[in-house]
């Protein structure tokens, strides 16, 4: 009786935070539930005061389900497996008490789908034509996890939102949002422009899981300018999923810079190249670390099984 009621409590808890994951037979996402319970760990997130910010872990969007993950530098620099049941993966978009669905901006056309292009490259979004300065609105209640001058992104926004799902925005010209602020659905977080690898004026839009992309228009009907329904189904197939090799490739800037990950000691990636001759135990001695946690912050199981050139992750 006494766990009924502590599992009664933190969903509560976490209906009161926002969106969700639509827990049924066809969702393995019940993990999302820990989002709501506050952690040991209360490092705080160093923001201007001035906007309305996350400052502990409790709050970030979906913290459990990314495996306490929270790159406010790269967009994609670990792969995450996604949870499915029976193949499915169900989402609920927009949960009652929250903020309704907005569409991001005013547009004029949707210059670039989804998918393959004829130069032969994989598009991970859509491109809609816009107006210079054209107001860019958040789409769900979430918290900020990226904004930043991104490379071939030109100014780029990205937002994690309450069921795990994330939204990506490109090419602005100007940014009005920080790592860690809570948005609302509606609220401006930038103007569209035509910074990055574009000539005209643009809107890139990705929707993101896991770090993975998937096709938009699985989700938003873009003549209606609104959501096709409420609950989003995907399938494995309905995802590009790449390596983070094929991923820091495609990209002008190089994937550096420091991670927000409330595990470890300072909140920061640092990386080692393994040397000829090396082995884990000595790298670990060397950071003043443990084998197990190389391995774990590798998704590596055997510590025998490293080489010469590979890079590893020490904190």
């Amino acid at each position: 009786m006494r766990r009924l009621g502590v599992i009664l409590f933190c969903l509560c808890c976490f209906s009161l935070m926002g969106q969700t994951v639509d827990v049924t037979e066809y969702s393995q996402n019940i993990a999302l539930k820990d989002t709501a319970i506050v952690p040991t760990d209360s490092t705080m997130l160093v923001l201007n005061a001035a906007y309305p910010s996350i400052s502990e872990t409790y709050q970030i969007p979906a913290y459990s389900l990314y495996d306490h993950y929270w790159d406010v530098q790269n967009l994609r620099s670990r792969a995450l497996d996604i949870p499915f049941a029976n193949d499915r993966l169900m989402l609920l978009l927009v949960q009652d008490g929250n903020h309704n669905f907005v569409f991001p901006c005013t547009y004029n056309e949707l210059t670039q789908p989804y998918g393959p292009t004829k130069r032969g490259d994989f598009h991970p979004g859509v491109d809609l034509s816009v107006d210079y300065q054209t107001l860019v609105k958040c789409c769900f209640d979430g918290v900020v996890r990226m904004a930043k001058i991104y490379g071939d992104y030109g100014l780029l926004v990205v937002i994690r939102h309450y069921n795990g799902l994330e939204t990506v925005f490109a090419h602005l010209d100007k940014i009005c949002v920080k790592p860690g602020q809570i948005v609302n659905a509606g609220d401006v977080i930038g103007q569209a422009g035509r910074s990055g690898n574009v000539k005209e004026c643009t809107l890139h839009f990705e929707t993101r899981f896991m770090n993975e992309p998937f096709d938009p228009a699985l989700m938003i009907d873009f003549d209606e300018e609104n959501l096709l329904r409420n609950t989003l189904s995907l399938t494995p197939e309905d995802f590009r999923i790449v390596s983070i090799d094929e991923t820091a490739a495609s990209r002008t800037a190089p994937e550096t810079g420091t991670v927000l990950d409330f595990d470890s000691d300072d909140g920061s990636f640092q990386y080692h190249i393994v040397k000829k001759g090396e082995n884990l135990y000595r790298i670990a001695q060397d950071y003043h670390t443990t084998m197990d946690k190389i391995l774990k912050l590798n998704n590596l199981e055997n510590p025998d099984k490293i080489s010469e050139g590979q890079k590893l992750r020490v904190k």
